[in-house]
């Protein structure tokens, strides 16, 4: 912690130093225009677990606590270049049951990156440091702040805008998180790839494409997993919202145990949403059903599994992080309604089914939920009903709770002790 904390005092230090030092200098006669701007967020939760081993049996209930603390900084020099760095602390804690390991550290550099606009008069931009990453409706790369840690990377991005034309070229390596050391990214874990993009204007259809490479070298298994995909967004007729996205993978994947398997993976995310703004509350009713493959056969050179690369967790398919878009099919239906201008409130349905149930059941960070390989199993897993509040003080501080409830389906009666789950969370964040 020490050390840590060190490191980000001596960066802040220099960071302050050049602003000062900078605002010094004069051009014919005035001050540089720099401007700076300092920021602060805090943010606690408190959840409570019941049965999410869907066996109730075993004494494993109990809340688990989150404190997580953002301290940034942020120079720009007019519209021509921004300076930004942010540390973060993560914290927990856990009543009569253990709190989870991955989702603590000490205070340590999070951000910290260059962003120089429109280059020598062009229309392209460059962003080099530390930072997090996110595109498109955030399926495939995103920055969660859901979970106490979040997901950085040492990177570089060169971005083009031109007339609702937009796109990005990046590289970048993922910070893995350390709470005895400073985070480091290392050369073994490489993403790298094109996102662009045409919206001429907010009202009228967008449409994106991407290429992504993910290179995974850190352990035996070395991956070569490509992402090629496409969206789509559009009104459609009586005022909806159409979102649609496809993504393919392909690349080979392989141990030094049981050979090379070609990767052949896809998945598929469709929804519509209407706004009533005319009626009370404003109520906006959303569908959605999305799609990822599972591997069909494990003993075959082929492996079909969808992987969502750097996805977003918690809210995408459920609240209770059960899924996430690999090996499942997830029709969605919820309804959003502001009784008043601050409060916002959604019920929601989840239907989940495994897309192959030769594969495994994910979770939300990709871990194994079930696994049953032999005998009678099922495809439906279950079914989620959820209520979330959101409630905004002011502009700085947001309350928010939420209440989910899990019923089993027959794969997990097939595979195991099949008894319902509940969750409960209540939060606040605070930002200075």
């Amino acid at each position: 912690m020490k050390l840590k904390l060190e490191v980000f005092i001596v960066l802040f230090g220099l960071f302050v130093a050049s602003i000062s030092f900078a605002n010094e200098k004069k051009t014919n006669g005035e001050f540089n225009q720099w401007q700076y701007k300092f920021s602060g967020e805090e943010r606690f939760r408190y959840e409570y677990k019941k049965d999410f081993d869907f066996n109730k049996s075993r004494e494993d209930n109990g809340g688990l606590f989150f404190h997580r603390f953002r301290l940034s900084a942020k120079a720009a020099f007019g519209d021509a270049a921004e300076i930004f760095i942010e540390g973060l602390d993560a914290q927990t804690g856990g009543h009569r049951i253990k709190a989870t390991a991955n989702q603590t550290d000490d205070f340590d550099l999070h951000q910290a990156y260059l962003n120089i606009f429109n280059i020598a008069g062009s229309d392209f931009d460059v962003k080099l440091g530390r930072q997090e990453l996110k595109y498109g409706k955030s399926r495939l790369i995103d920055a969660p702040t859901w979970s106490n840690r979040i997901r950085t990377f040492d990177a570089g991005v060169v971005h083009y805008g031109h007339n609702g034309f937009y796109g990005d070229i990046l590289y970048g390596q993922d910070v893995k998180y350390d709470d005895d050391k400073l985070n480091t990214s290392r050369n073994e874990e490489m993403l790298a790839g094109t996102y662009f993009g045409y919206q001429k204007e907010k009202s009228t259809p967008l449409s994106e494409g991407y290429f992504l490479s993910l290179i995974d070298i850190k352990g035996t298994n070395d991956i070569h997993r490509y992402t090629v995909g496409a969206r789509l967004q559009a009104n459609a007729p009586v005022g909806a919202v159409v979102d649609i996205e496809m993504p393919f993978q392909f690349g080979e994947t392989g141990t030094t145990t049981s050979g090379t398997k070609t990767i052949r993976a896809y998945a598929f995310h469709a929804d519509v949403s209407k706004s009533f703004e005319k009626c009370p509350w404003k109520p906006k009713l959303a569908v959605a059903y999305d799609e990822a493959s599972g591997d069909k056969d494990p003993n075959d050179s082929v492996n079909n599994t969808f992987v969502p690369l750097y996805q977003s967790t918690h809210t995408p398919y459920g609240l209770m992080d059960f899924f996430r878009w690999q090996n499942m099919r997830n029709p969605e239906v919820s309804l959003t309604f502001s009784p008043t201008g601050k409060l916002k409130v959604t019920p929601q349905m989840d239907l989940f089914w495994l897309q192959s149930k030769f594969d495994n059941w994910y979770n939300s960070s990709g871990g194994n939920v079930r696994t049953k390989t032999s005998g009678e199993r099922g495809y439906y897993v279950g079914s989620e009903v959820s209520l979330r509040a959101a409630y905004e003080v002011n502009k700085n501080i947001k309350l928010e709770s939420g209440y989910a409830h899990f019923f089993p389906g027959g794969y997990v009666k097939d595979s195991g002790a099949d008894d319902e789950a509940d969750w409960f969370y209540t939060q606040v964040v605070a930002k200075y």
